[in-house]
């Protein structure tokens, strides 16, 4: 069985669990010994806007794998609510103005990456469940006719 290691309390409720026939929800960065806090490690605010970034684009990027296929696992849930929380304790040390300027550039970039449209972008942000359906039964079409 494998040891779960002292996390911090982002990642309190993420844990995984292991028995004889595998493991299920193991995330190294969330639950794993990735995720331990180094407290001999002060980042500057300049690192402190970057990790905000860099979990931002993680959780878009699952959100967005979601809302193009569908489809979600118990990792992904994991992660997207463990980078919840790291930005949620960013934005209690950064003006509201710097985060939220960080977190707009990511998503822009990821808007960008992905190729979304202006409509398609406006249906991830503020849709409807019929129109995410929609949108995702577009995507099977595409993905079946290549």
């Amino acid at each position: 069985m494998e040891e779960k290691p002292k996390l911090g309390s982002d990642s309190e409720g993420l844990g995984f669990w292991s028995a004889e026939i595998g493991t299920v929800g193991r995330v190294s960065e969330v639950n794993g010994a990735e995720a331990r806090d180094v407290p001999e490690f002060v980042p500057t605010k300049h690192e402190v806007i970057q990790i905000a970034k860099y979990w931002e684009r993680r959780r878009l990027q699952i959100q967005l794998w979601f809302f193009v296929t569908g489809q979600s696992g118990s990792s992904e849930w994991r992660e997207n609510f463990y980078a919840s929380r790291r930005i949620d304790r960013i934005a209690g040390i950064l003006p509201e103005e710097e985060l939220n300027q960080a977190l707009e550039e990511v998503k822009l970039d990821s808007k960008q990456e992905g190729k979304f449209s202006d409509e398609e972008w406006d249906i991830f942000k503020n849709g409807t469940e019929e129109q995410w359906k929609s949108f995702q039964d577009k995507m099977r079409q595409e993905l079946e006719s290549k």
